[in-house]
């Protein structure tokens, strides 16, 4: 596929923070961050032939809801060209576009890792469709954006900041760690649930938020706390009884956080974020988690569920007998 022309770039800095409404569209600049699967149908603009990509999952639902089905084996071409026509009927009318329905249509199309691509979105008896248009006249998008607004000064968009998603902490002594390698099981103390999506994530601010990642795959703040340290220590009231009034030096409990992912957040986003906020984004987790010390990963491992407890299999350790001790001085000058 081709790259975004400098029409769209112009466009897309006026819509990075918000999208607009255009008649029965909605356009919003997006930045994909896989590669998503998807169906390229050849349509024809101002008699330039062009392409319309929509997303697989949306087209899918399309089909299973107008035929029945999503198999096209399964359909009569002319039907299914009909259905493609209905499907595509607004964003057709608003660009006076013809689809074609040429033998092999529509094709399957992945987009381009980190490609930032204006969205055009529009819903038909409930159904939403996500669409990238390819090789459109410039004309279309200069049209676009005198309507969005002339006096809007184009900005350069930026890549979502990656944050990383802690599942729960694991309690281990400066003498344990001395004695932890491969194949060790540390017990997990989660933040909340994370069956159900329940993590936790550090901002670069120094705040942590709680989050749930919902069904369709977007994120809900829950809470926003201070620091980690709060967070910590109230998780720690819960998991257990109080600490003694004084420790033997090797004794003294570290709480090593279980990474399991990272989710990216836009800036304009993070300047605003709230509890109870829905976020469009993405969550990239993983059973082989990382166990940080301090922000330093001292360690890599596997997260094991058995019912509502939680071990990580140590598969990888850092830490050396000779590094306890240091470990013990850091803490002692934190």
């Amino acid at each position: 596929m081709t790259r975004i022309s400098s029409e769209e770039s112009i466009l897309a800095g006026m819509l990075q923070t918000e999208g607009r409404d255009l008649g029965a569209l909605y356009v919003t600049a997006q930045r994909w961050t896989d590669s998503p699967q998807g169906r390229l149908f050849s349509v024809t603009a101002e008699d330039t032939p062009c392409g319309v990509w929509l997303a697989e999952s949306d087209w899918q639902r399309w089909c299973e809801g107008t035929l029945g089905t999503a198999s096209e084996q399964d359909v009569d071409a002319q039907l299914l060209a009909g259905v493609a026509l209905w499907g595509l009927s607004p964003l057709l009318q608003a660009s006076g576009a013809t689809l074609h329905n040429g033998p092999g249509e529509p094709r399957r199309c992945s987009m381009l890792n980190q490609y930032v691509a204006l969205v055009f979105a529009w819903q038909i008896d409930g159904y939403t469709f996500r669409c990238v248009l390819f090789g459109w006249p410039t004309t279309w998008f200069r049209a676009i954006a005198r309507q969005v607004g002339p006096g809007i000064r184009p900005v350069r968009l930026l890549p979502p900041v990656a944050f990383a998603c802690y599942a729960g902490w694991c309690q281990a002594s400066v003498h344990e760690m001395a004695s932890i390698g491969p194949g060790t099981g540390l017990r997990m103390s989660p933040f909340g649930r994370p069956r159900e999506g329940e993590l936790v994530v550090l901002l670069a601010t120094g705040s942590t938020a709680r989050i749930r990642i919902e069904e369709g795959g977007d994120v809900k703040i829950e809470a926003l706390v201070n620091d980690m340290e709060s967070l910590l220590a109230e998780d720690s009231d819960r998991a257990g009884p109080a600490s003694p009034l004084s420790y033997h030096l090797d004794a003294l409990p570290q709480k090593l956080l279980v990474e399991v992912g990272q989710i990216d957040i836009a800036l304009g986003t993070l300047r605003t974020l709230r509890e109870g906020d829905l976020i469009a984004t993405e969550a990239r987790l993983s059973p082989d988690v990382k166990l940080r010390l301090n922000g330093r990963v001292i360690g890599e491992g596997e997260l094991i569920a058995c019912g509502e407890s939680f071990l990580v299999r140590v598969t990888q350790w850092f830490v050396h007998p000779s590094d306890a001790q240091s470990i013990g001085e850091d803490t002692v000058n934190t």
